[in-house]
């Protein structure tokens, strides 16, 4: 029950601020970086992450704590266009630098990462103004609500081509997302929630090298993935927000040359709280801090950290 209750109190980082006559906030799913409110018509956004490995969880979710130092740094570069009231799209491209010191392994390697594409089409706006007869409304009862999709394309370097680990900059093949976003003020201008869900699907790469080795030709495949996130977000005024979050992640199991690897199948969960300052209307900058709870059964068969995460936006208003 314990347990039970620390997931209902967490929720995945999301904040946004707008007029309420535009729009309240726009989601913000798990892979659109730059998500762009009613009233705006571009955003650029200078991103950067600092990664700390501090430890892995095992196939039966034992926690297990890393005595040496691995990190991983991404600075990145988005951008979004609003093409539409329901249409807008956006691009991420990462800079990858990794760090470690674990003896005998090459201690870094940097190179850029995957550059992701994506996108959604909204079908309802928070407080979104509707003619009727003469006059004009406000729409007070619909929320926010998105379809989200997009494409990471692997232009990183991977394990075939890195020849250390540390050089590995990107993950070697093709991956698709598709998701909904929703969004609902619980109290105009001061409360919301959101929830956040997808589905990730990898597709089939074939290999003939493994860290510059040449082999036999394979082909591998990661298990479909399912991302979950909820969000509470508080608006302290025009110029301040502030939000806490719980998300996580499930990914089936590993399959190589067709055949699937019991044991292979991943999940995760993370807690983060942020702030965002707004300048003015077109700047936002925000701080995060991601963290897991380094214990059993809090993951399977992946590595647990505490991120540090700034973001500075700038944006350009659609009217």
């Amino acid at each position: 029950m314990k347990k039970f209750y620390i997931l209902i109190f967490g929720v995945i980082t999301l904040i946004l601020f707008s007029n309420v006559y535009s729009q309240s906030c726009c989601g913000g799913s798990f892979y659109d970086l730059a998500v762009l409110s009613l009233d705006k018509k571009a955003l650029f956004n200078a991103g950067f992450n600092f990664d700390n490995n501090i430890g892995t969880w095992d196939q039966d979710g034992k926690w297990l704590k890393t005595s040496n130092t691995s990190w991983q740094m991404r600075p990145a570069i988005s951008g979004a266009y609003r093409f539409n009231n329901n249409i807008q799209a956006g691009l991420t491209v990462p800079y990858v630098v990794n760090r470690n010191e674990i003896p005998g392994l090459t201690p870094q390697g940097s190179g850029f990462g995957d550059i992701t594409l994506s996108g959604r089409y909204e079908f309802f706006h928070e407080y979104q103004r509707f003619k009727t007869g003469e006059r004009y409304k406000i729409d007070t009862k619909k929320p926010y609500l998105a379809l989200t999709a997009g494409i990471v394309i692997p232009t990183g370097r991977s394990d075939e081509t890195a020849l250390t680990e540390a050089e590995v900059t990107g993950k070697g093949y093709y991956s698709t997302q598709l998701g909904m976003s929703f969004l609902k003020s619980v109290v105009q201008n001061k409360f919301q929630v959101a929830v956040d869900l997808s589905w990730m699907h990898s597709f089939k790469k074939s290999f003939d090298m493994s860290y510059g080795v040449p082999q036999s030709t394979h082909t591998s495949q990661q298990g479909e993935r399912y991302n979950y996130g909820l969000s509470l977000i508080y608006l302290l005024n025009y110029w301040n927000a502030a939000s806490v979050s719980f998300g996580g992640y499930s990914q089936g199991s590993y399959k190589l040359d067709g055949d699937v690897w019991d044991g292979t199948n991943q999940n995760a969960m993370s807690f983060s709280a942020s702030y965002s300052y707004y300048p003015n209307l077109d700047f936002r900058i925000t701080p995060s801090l991601k963290w897991i709870l380094p214990s059993d059964n809090f993951g399977t068969n992946t590595t647990g950290s505490i991120t540090y995460v700034l973001n500075v936006v700038y944006y350009i208003e659609r009217y």
